[in-house]
């Protein structure tokens, strides 16, 4: 009945040769020629469906007035004359359903006219077979005509859409082997560029590497790195003015704080206002406001010998007590330290903004920012090209996956073994 397992070459045991670039025309040809197939068949289906319902609709013509008159009253007693208008009307709106060309939407309609007139039959026809025994039987000849017809057709619209729907499954896949192939040529078309991009700043780092060499060779960047060493040598000297600062006040700032609690504990917000800015003062980074030790310790270094004296708080050490008998010593200390913090801080800025001036210094951190941004551009381009690798490797196997895939489906669907060419295999 259909034709569809054509051969590719001649010779039943030869296999087939197909390009991947033939299948797309080979599938549109096997889909027309279902179409076709479908389309004669349902031609011939056509011609049978629409002879058995013109003989019903004549029989359904003959039930008009006069022939209705003619019957007996007891024919069309009762349920009889009420059936009868009620299945006609059934009838010839089952009747009346188009048959399309379309061989789907053909065995569609056929099989809504054959629903529909069943139902007629069983519904309101089960009362009509008595009175009118010839009419119904003609009606039931025709239902029976078109039902067998339509059976017939079944496997038919059945073998085309499983075959429609394999094409269907075959372009599907054939689509996913080209999307696959579509995307690992772009992937590696984008890594001939990136490859060209690392090898090209490959190349510009090493020179900028051997330009920023020879400057540094030069008098004026020596002479600029004997700044920078004076300048890192304030810095080691300014630290160490910090830790000095820290290992005075340490001393005192801890006797604030117990002196603190002890005032918080006696309500005495004088003096937790004193010490508590005296704390302040001392755990803040250096440079102080000028005179700003003088006003704010002594103060506190009351206070605490008040506490002292009332009994509430006991020196533990020498520093301690040395911090209340010598009270000017830590004003001094910490204010000179403080002063030459500054005077340090006030030296580096001074020569850092010289030094950023030179001209061998201004090039040097130029090109080492270039080199940088080189260096960066390329670990990217190689990650990027690692990327790229592990992605064409698995789109590589994606389009493996899929051609295996291909082959089993138009060996199915050709019934014979197939080689499956590629574009660019001999």
């Amino acid at each position: 009945m259909f034709r569809f397992l054509k051969g590719f070459m001649k010779g039943e045991k030869a296999p087939a040769d197909l390009g991947i670039g033939d299948l797309p025309a080979w599938m549109n040809g096997e889909e027309e020629e279902v179409r076709q197939d479908l389309a004669s068949r349902v031609v011939a289906a056509r011609a049978v469906l629409q002879d058995a319902r013109r003989q019903m609709e004549e029989v359904l013509s003959g039930f008009d007035t006069a022939s209705l008159e003619e019957v007996t009253h007891r024919k069309l007693a009762g349920v009889t004359e009420r059936s009868l208008p009620l299945f006609m009307k059934a009838m010839r709106t089952s009747l009346s359903r188009d048959l399309p060309d379309d061989p789907e939407d053909f065995y569609a309609s056929a099989g809504e006219i054959l629903k529909g007139c069943l139902s007629a039959f069983r519904g309101q026809g089960r009362y009509l077979a008595s009175p009118f025994p010839d009419e119904m039987k003609v009606l039931r000849d025709g239902l029976d005509t078109m039902g067998k017809e339509v059976n017939a057709l079944t496997p038919d619209i059945s073998r085309g859409r499983n075959r429609l729907r394999e094409l269907a499954e075959l372009r599907e896949a054939l689509r996913s082997y080209n999307d696959a192939k579509r995307r690992a040529a772009l992937i590696l078309e984008e890594t001939r560029s990136l490859d060209k991009e690392v090898r090209a700043s490959g190349v510009s780092l090493e020179g900028v590497r051997y330009a920023i060499a020879d400057l540094e060779k030069g008098e004026e960047y020596q002479a600029c790195q004997g700044e920078v060493f004076q300048i890192r040598s304030l810095e080691e000297q300014r630290i160490e003015a910090a830790r000095l600062y820290r290992a005075a006040a340490a001393t005192a700032s801890h006797l604030f704080r117990k002196g603190e609690k002890i005032a918080s504990r006696k309500k005495d917000r004088d003096a937790l206002r004193i010490l508590h800015e005296a704390i302040d003062l001392l755990d803040r980074d250096l440079p102080h406001p000028k005179h700003s030790a003088s006003r704010i310790i002594p103060p506190a270094q009351k206070v605490i010998a008040t506490l002292v004296a009332a009994g509430d708080l006991t020196l533990k050490n020498r520093e301690e007590i040395d911090l209340l008998q010598i009270p000017e010593r830590l004003v001094q200390e910490i204010t000179e330290i403080s002063g030459k913090f500054q005077a340090i801080s006030g030296e580096i800025t001074s020569k850092q903004e010289a030094i950023l001036t030179r001209p061998a210094l201004v090039k040097s951190r130029d090109m080492r920012r270039e080199m940088e941004d080189l260096e960066k551009r390329i670990r990217q381009g190689k990650d990027r090209l690692e990327l790229a690798e592990r992605e064409v490797k698995d789109l590589e196997e994606s389009m493996k996956v899929s051609l295996s895939d291909i082959r089993t489906r138009v060996e199915g669907l050709s019934g014979k073994t197939i080689q499956i060419r590629e574009p660019d295999s001999s």
